[in-house]
């Protein structure tokens, strides 16, 4: 018997976590998936054969399914150290006291980035800006990034204090700050960046600020003052700072399909326990299938 485990990703209702079992030599394949999972994802009340079919392991009740043939693109699990991963989700899951931790949701781009500069950015600043943009997005795969003469073909605007106010919740700002727009499935969609100029009063000052937005903005992360300063999630700037091997390292990792997409930390810490018990305990192959 050969063993398939698999982590699925259903972004249109739920992130859950589902075991495939792919018997060798027979044509067809059973699933067994979490009861709260099956009821979020199926929408249909289960049967007395469907309870008489439950499996019971690891203090889970599966339900199983037979035939199971999901759709999708399945991508291995990407293992990370618990180091790693307690950095990461100190940035990626955004929440301002213990108890709200466990429901924030990692944010991430699925579109390309159309990015749409004011008339009253130079030339200079735009370029030295999207050369920094750029060196960013180059090393992420499944991100894009352009720039759009039209403001209705962008959904990423820069802008100074000043200027037309391209975002009214930003109308009394006292700092250079973004406000974004993310779907129900965590995908963001629109962000704007608003450069106060009586702070930034010069263009090196108003290019760090874009620059610091721009890249907390891929994933509307949080600065995390305990990395070293070296790091740009760390929340050091200055007109010398570059990203760092790590920061790229955290970055590509927010982007990558070997984890659960636009889930809750709950979630997913929850999915890498087991992900990483699979990994230890039984000889098997893991993976995410996104269906988004």
């Amino acid at each position: 018997m050969k063993t398939l485990i698999t982590i699925l990703s259903l972004f249109f209702v739920v992130n859950s976590f589902a075991q495939e079992e792919n018997i060798k030599n027979h044509s067809h394949s059973r699933a067994l998936i979490p009861l709260k999972y099956y009821k979020q994802k199926f929408k249909k009340p289960l049967t007395q054969k469907d309870s008489l079919n439950f499996v019971y392991r690891d203090n889970d009740t599966l339900v199983v399914i037979e035939n199971y043939k999901p759709k999708g693109i399945r991508v291995p699990y990407k293992y990370k150290d618990s180091t790693f991963l307690d950095a990461y989700t100190k940035v990626a899951f955004t929440y301002s006291n213990d108890s709200l931790k466990n429901k924030t949701v990692m944010k991430y781009w699925k579109d390309d980035v159309s990015i749409f500069f004011s008339k009253s950015i130079p030339k200079k600043t735009k370029k030295d800006f999207m050369v920094f943009a750029n060196s960013l997005v180059n090393k992420i795969d499944s991100l894009n990034i352009n720039v759009v003469k039209h403001v209705e073909d962008s959904n990423y605007i820069i802008y100074n204090s000043g200027d037309f106010e391209y975002e009214s919740r930003m109308v009394n700002n006292k700092e250079s700050e973004y406000y974004m727009y993310w779907n129900g499935k965590n995908q963001i969609y629109k962000t704007t960046i608003k450069i106060i100029t009586s702070v930034n009063f010069n263009e090196k000052t108003k290019l760090i600020a874009m620059k610091k937005l721009f890249f907390q903005s891929l994933g509307n992360f949080t600065f995390n003052n305990e990395l070293e300063c070296i790091n740009y999630f760390s929340g050091c700037f200055n007109e010398n700072s570059t990203v760092s091997n790590f920061d790229m390292e955290l970055l590509k990792y927010h982007y990558s399909y070997g984890i659960c997409k636009g889930t809750n930390y709950e979630t997913f810490m929850e999915q890498h326990k087991k992900a990483k018990d699979i990994l230890k305990n039984k000889n098997v192959r893991i993976g995410f299938l996104h269906q988004d």
